[in-house]
This record gives structure tokens, sequence and C-alpha cells, in this order.
């Protein structure tokens, strides 16, 4: 159940950009935040910094004593493509401003961050990554031995069934092993549950999920209505764009046609002289 404690889920995120897929489990994103109170965030694929910056906005109000760490080569895989340096510099300039006290990005491989965090200190694991099933099933083995025994897993697009995606796949092969929760909307997020000790939050939750999915009913209309006032706000943006563009381009039309019906008083006043 979600407690009448536990509010901040209902808060708007203060930093999206594109791509919009984790944008619908930022409230969830939040809760997990406030009810868990995690000590230690890790994110294995941050990108553009929508899940990872709704940890951050969460633990600074919720939990002074989380700490969140970003791995991430920002240069992009398989799947979102190559990118340019200027979607790391924008995470860099938001996380410097706004979360420094708690937040740290690594530029680097996931494996190479391994010896950065010692064994069962993990609290919470955003598995985020390539997503080929070779990819997924690698990072969950290589990093299952960082979390404790309250340890949280989070793998997303457990929904996606395009070619090169394997996340669900292996989630369909581990989910029998653990306690878990899907989402199955904003193209999937599993829950699991690693540790012998699972938090009773998110064990209350599985139960009740189980009797009703009234609960995933409530995030999914939370996180869509985030979702569509973004892209509202964004018509909105490219509609005064388009507005700008129309009047620059009418007074574009207006000085032309001036200079064209002067060209045209002059070829008069030349034919006329001819003529004379």
């Amino acid at each position: 159940m979600l407690s009448t404690k536990t509010k901040y889920f209902l808060e708007k995120p203060s930093f999206l950009d594109n791509p919009h897929g984790w944008i619908p489990h930022i409230p969830f994103a939040f809760y997990l935040v406030e009810v868990l109170k995690p000590r230690l965030i890790v994110e294995l694929g941050t990108y553009s910094g929508n899940a990872y910056f709704a940890f951050c906005q969460a633990a600074n109000h919720l939990s002074p004593e989380t700490r969140c760490f970003a791995v991430d080569t920002w240069k992009g895989d398989i799947h979102v493509g190559a990118y340019g340096n200027e979607v790391f510099e924008r995470v860099k300039a938001i996380n410097e401003t706004h979360f420094s006290e708690i937040s740290t990005l690594l530029k680097m491989p996931f494996d190479d961050a391994l010896s950065t965090f010692a064994d069962r200190s993990i609290d919470l694991l955003h598995i985020d990554g390539t997503h080929t099933y070779e990819a997924v099933s690698h990072d969950f083995a290589s990093w299952l031995p960082k979390l404790n025994s309250r340890g949280v897993v989070l793998l997303h697009d457990t929904r996606v069934e395009r070619e090169g995606f394997g996340v669900k796949r292996f989630f369909d092969e581990i989910k029998s092993r653990y306690p878990n929760v899907e989402f199955p909307f904003g193209e999937g997020l599993a829950v699991i549950c690693t540790g012998d000790d699972p938090p009773q939050a998110i064990i209350e939750l599985i139960s009740v999920v189980a009797r009703d999915n009234f609960l995933l009913k409530i995030f999914e209309v939370l996180g869509n209505n985030i979702l569509l006032t973004r892209e509202r706000d964004l018509f909105r943006e490219e509609v005064l764009k388009m507005r700008k563009l129309t009047v620059e381009l009418n007074l574009q039309i207006r000085e032309k046609s001036g200079e064209v019906k002067k060209l045209q008083k002059k070829l008069q006043q030349v034919r006329g002289s001819r003529s004379g």
C-alpha cells in the first residue's frame, strides 16, 4: 500500500530531456527513494539523466545521507546510437549546479567502475545500459555482489521486444529466483529484490499488486501525466517557434515585395523613357 506518509511521488521532476522512455516511471522513482531511504544508489546507463536526476531530486529532499553515482561513457551504444559530448556536458552542468554534494558522475565503462564500490554496499541499482541479452545478463551478474542484503535492482525495457533487445528474455529467466514486480508501461520496468532481507515496503507492494494491479495503474497515470505535460510543453515551444518564424518570413516577404515594387516602377520608367 501507499502510506499516507509518502507524498513525494506526487511531485514534479525538475530536469527532463529526450528520450522520454523512462519519464513514466519517475513517480515510482520518487516513491522508492522515499520508502527505502537508500544510502547508496548506482545507475548503469544514464544518458540524458531522466531517471538519475529523479533519484537525485528525491534524495536531496528526503534522504540527505543518500549518495548517488551515475556510470556511463556518454558516447552512446548500439541502441541509442552515437552522440556528441553535449549530452554529457548538460548532465554535468545540472549535476554540478544542483547535486554536487550527493552525486558523482563516473564517465567510464560499467566494468571499470566495479572497483569503486565495496561488495554488499549498494542499496539500489538501476541497470539501463546496452540492452542486448548478453550485456544485461553480464551487468546483472557483475554487479550482484555489490548489492547488500536489502538490495533492489531496477531493469528498464522489460517489455521491449524489438530486434537486439534482450532485457525481457533475461528478466523472464531470473524472475522466479527473486521477489519482484513489473511495471508494464513505459517500456517496462522490473523491480527485483536480490538480497536475503528485502525491504518491507517492496514486499508489501509485490503482495498488493499480486492481488490487484490498481497501484500499478496509479503510478501509470501519474507517470503518463508527467509525460503528456512534457510533450505539451514541447509542442507549445514548437508552436511559438513556428509563429516567430512565420512573423520573420512575413517581414521578409514584405521587404521583398517592396523591393519588387521598386524594381517594377524603375522598369516602367525605363520603358517610358525608351518609348518617348
